[in-house]
């Protein structure tokens, strides 16, 4: 099977993933307007991402973003495309240190099949993908917003800037796929931000790197969600 690699770097890799032009010559044929990728170990996992032709120029673009973010792949990951036919890519990741991803996550949720979950926030320059874990803690000034009749998750953030996972317990009980509101507990200011249910994680995607980047929230607080409405997340930070 033909492939190609990619250096993800700050800019436009992360907004559009460019076929090289010596090797359209095996998609040429075949060009739709969706191209469907998949992680090459979840196979029954796919997301659809839309292909545009100019000139001599291929490049998939709407949903690609998504897709980093749904995996939280980073700048300074390597990225090897391999072409399955039919506009069917399978992609290998490989972090900073060139050693291959493999270690996705495994909940009871399944895929959904998401499409063009677009969101108009830039990322910014928060820290890329580094680890893919959570830790779940009940402590001090946290456990006190917990003690309430509405249900709540608190978490330890990550440092990675995409997407924050959600508890599979929690995400089970409580979330359905869509836009939530999330509100700062000090601010009573209202960001959007949408839940997204993967094969692997359900996951505080489109909008969440905008909430975090605007209230400055770092790699070790402790961020405590607490279910007040159906669709709305009042959020408690206590810095690290």
């Amino acid at each position: 099977m033909a492939t190609f690699c990619t250096l993800l770097s700050p800019g436009i890799s992360n907004e559009i993933l460019i076929i090289p032009q010596e090797f359209q010559k095996h998609i040429l044929n075949e060009l739709l307007e969706l191209a469907l990728l998949k992680i090459k170990y979840f196979s029954h996992c796919a997301w659809n991402i839309r292909v545009h032709q100019i000139g001599t120029n291929i490049y998939l673009k709407e949903g690609w973003r998504e897709f980093l973010e749904d995996h939280s792949i980073g700048d300074g990951e390597l990225l090897i495309v391999r072409y399955d036919g039919r506009m069917q890519f399978s992609i290998q990741i490989f972090d900073k240190n060139h050693i291959e991803r493999i270690d996705f996550p495994d909940t009871e949720i399944q895929d959904e099949n998401l499409a063009f979950a677009n969101d108009s926030a830039s990322v910014g320059n928060i820290p890329s993908c580094q680890s893919s874990e959570f830790k779940e803690i009940n402590k001090g000034e946290a456990a006190a917003f917990t003690n309430s009749e509405f249900p709540s998750f608190t978490v330890t953030i990550p440092d990675y800037c995409y997407g924050l996972r959600v508890p599979a317990d929690f995400s089970r009980k409580h979330l359905t796929q869509g836009t939530y509101n999330l509100v700062k507990r000090s601010k009573g200011q209202k960001w959007k931000v949408k839940v997204v249910r993967l094969c692997t994680s359900v996951k505080l995607s489109g909008g969440w790197a905008k909430f975090r980047r605007a209230n400055q929230v770092k790699c070790g607080d402790i961020c405590t969600f607490k279910l007040v409405e159906r669709k709305t997340l009042v959020v408690h930070v206590v810095p690290k």
